[in-house]
């Protein structure tokens, strides 16, 4: 646009009067602005009434059909800790009372406790456990290599674990992962190298070739392999010979009857019981001692007497440590033929208590034995039911030598009847639509009382009335119309009014939702609700102002509604949504109406409100572009006023400059006159 200098001709401020011009006719611009403000709040608001309307169907659907829980139960145990459990809607109300008497446990068993370096020979065996069976090929090792294999080839059927006893002394415990009596971890294969390991002590079922012990004092004599120990003690035998009992510093040999031949399999089998020694006294040394020296001659006052020298050094008595005794007690084996004697001492740990097998057969196989050694070294140790038992070879499972845990089933009584189930945890087929899981015995009954959960169906209730009296208030809003008492008052209160003022298509949706809830509705139940007030929701309490009912704003009785959902959970659920002919197919109810008549305003696809939103945003096109055209119409409008007024400006600057000339020519002929 070329510079202009506006008026210099004409003296007019033309800038100032095409701008004004200008101004004039950009007044369409002004009132397509503020209609496009309204299209954008009117799209704004139908949005919000639509995520409004969604959270009334939402709410709405989850009171009916799959998604609706007024069948739900909850169960509640009087001791957790004992049992627990846990209802579904199938599930009778009442209360049960559930005893439990033992606990699933799973089967566990373990290797003979051996040194970390021990070596043992290579072989294969199975273990199985409730049907699936796996082979271990050990290639020969150490305990922990044992252990290892295991894990590799049968770690989907138990769980092992490698345990330090004592210093250098470690075992290999097995666990099934199969709880109850059906998790049993059989086990067969290489025997030799079962043994050896300590995992088993024979066959299963198998007979047995025994000699028991009877213990007799006339069998017992002094152990010829410790001819410098000096017996400190004592040694008692039962009459009935079950029992010998070894008291202080005393080593016995215990000559059997009869020599037992020993093989590979033989095991030495007794009860040990052992007991501290009583706490010793302590004397008190003396403080001093007195010394009588050689005899000494002393010349008193020219007398001479004889006396012996009173020693005058008194040195404390220092009294012997006591030694502490490592090898407490234990026994031993002894074969002897002819003149050679072969014996083997097997050391017990004082904490041990209870029942021992020591496998004599890996040292005295092919001997035979005539002796047996029973020792103590300090305290008293009880040796009882002493015997020498071999397996008899056969075919079948081998019988695990150290049994940790046995695998036993859970038992119960549910009100009075015994039950046996293989399993701790979800035990749902004893009680209908019940889940047990058992924590511990009890020693007396626990309650378990099944009862209607009505907290979740209480929550969808309360979340509809929230929802529906949420889309109330602000239908409200955008629909309000200010009143005007005076003349003129209605141009300055429009803007107070609701955007959707009149708007029928939105006020008919509001009629429409309050006649659905409202409504009544078929019921087959046999004590029926047909109308919503009849559980305790309603559109205000009794006598209430008729502003509040006419709003229509819904309220709970929360009293009334809880004691309706205990006492009739089907009528509520047969309300919101019910089958009337008979397909399985939800075709009436309160909640399914609602879902009915919002579908066409927020359904899939093609809505009425989609429709609305889509009318504003072309609406907001229009003035778009109606405000674009006159936007290039005010650029040319404003050049064609510029022209003309340039023009205008040269016109007068011309007729100016003509005039000026013209007065000009005429001063010259009034001179020329005069002359």
């Amino acid at each position: 646009m070329p510079v202009t200098f506006g008026g210099m001709a004409s003296g007019l401020n033309t800038d100032d009067i095409i701008r004004k011009l200008v101004e004039v006719e950009a007044q369409p611009i002004r009132q397509w602005e503020e209609e496009k403000f309204t299209f954008n709040k009117r799209k704004e608001a139908l949005g919000i009434l639509k995520q409004q309307l969604a959270a009334v169907n939402d709410t709405a659907k989850d009171l009916y059909g799959f998604r609706a829980s007024y069948a739900d139960k909850k169960s509640i145990s009087s001791d957790p800790d004992v049992v627990e459990a846990t209802a579904n809607k199938f599930a009778e109300n009442g209360v049960r009372k559930i005893e439990v008497l033992d606990i699933a446990s799973t089967h566990r068993i373990s290797t003979d406790a051996l040194k970390s370096d021990q070596k043992i020979e290579a072989g294969k065996f199975k273990l199985e456990v409730n049907g699936l069976s796996r082979q271990v090929r050990f290639r020969g090792g150490s305990l922990k290599s044992l252990q290892d294999q295991i894990n590799d080839a049968a770690s989907d059927i138990v769980t092992t674990s490698y345990v330090n006893t004592v210093e250098n002394q470690y075992l290999v415990s097995i666990e099934s992962k199969v709880p109850g009596k059906k998790g049993e971890i059989k086990i067969s294969g290489d025997r030799d190298l079962l043994y050896a390991a300590g995992l088993i002590k024979g066959e299963k079922g198998q007979e047995k070739e025994t000699m028991s012990l009877v213990f007799d004092s006339k069998y017992f004599v002094a152990n010829p392999s410790k001819p410098d120990v000096e017996p400190v003690g004592a040694i008692e035998v039962d009459k009935d010979g079950k029992w010998a009992k070894i008291k202080g510093m005393l080593w016995r040999e215990y000559v059997t009857p009869l020599e037992v031949s020993i093989k590979k399999t033989t095991i030495f089998e007794f009860k040990v019981e052992y007991s501290e020694p009583e706490a010793e006294k302590e004397e008190e040394a003396l403080p001093y001692r007195l010394e009588i020296g050689p005899e000494e001659k002393t010349v008193i006052k020219g007398i001479d007497l004889n006396s012996y020298n009173v020693s005058r050094i008194r040195p404390i008595e220092k009294k012997e440590k006591k030694q502490v005794v490592v090898d407490v007690l234990g026994v031993g084996v002894v074969s002897s033929e002819k003149d050679a004697r072969y014996e083997k001492i097997y050391p017990i740990d004082k904490k041990f208590k209870g029942k021992m097998e020591i496998p004599i057969g890996r040292d005295f196989e092919g001997k035979k034995i005539n002796r047996v050694i029973f020792y103590c070294n300090t305290g008293s140790a009880v040796f009882s039911d002493a015997s020498m038992f071999t397996p008899i070879e056969g075919t079948g499972l081998l019988e695990p030598k150290n049994e940790i845990a046995k695998p036993n089933d859970a038992r119960l009584k549910v009100d009075g009847i015994e039950i046996v189930r293989d399993k701790n945890d979800g035990i749902s087929d004893v009680l209908k639509g019940v889940t047990l899981n058992l924590r511990s015995t009890s020693n007396r009954p626990v309650n378990i009382k099944i009862e209607p959960d009505i907290e979740k169906s209480l929550q969808k209730i309360r979340a509809f009335v929230d929802a529906y009296n949420k889309y109330l208030e602000y239908e409200r809003e955008i629909t309000k119309s200010e009143k005007s008492s005076k003349a003129g008052e209605y141009q300055k209160n429009k803007y107070k009014n609701g955007l959707f003022l009149g708007d029928m298509t939105i006020l008919r949706l509001e009629n429409s939702l309050k006649s659905t809830i409202g409504g009544a509705y078929p019921s087959r139940s046999e004590k029926p609700i047909k109308v919503i007030s009849q559980m305790g929701v309603s559109t205000g309490a009794v006598n209430a102002a008729w502003e509040t009912i006419r709003e229509g704003k819904l309220v709970i009785d929360e009293g009334v509604l809880v004691t309706t959902l205990k006492e009739n959970p089907d009528a509520v659920e047969e309300f919101f949504g019910s089958d009337t002919d008979g397909d399985n197919r939800i075709d009436n109810g309160m909640a399914y109406r609602v879902e009915m008549v919002l579908r066409p305003y927020i359904g899939s696809g093609k809505n009425v409100i989609a429709s609305k939103i889509d009318l504003e945003d072309n609406n907001i096109k229009s003035a778009n572009d109606r405000i674009e055209r006159q936007q290039e119409h005010l650029k040319r409008y404003e050049e064609k006023l510029r022209k003309k007024f340039a023009t205008m400006e040269q016109s007068i600057s011309g007729a100016k400059s003509q005039g000026d000339w013209m007065k000009n020519q005429m001063k010259g002929a009034e001179g020329d006159s005069g002359k």
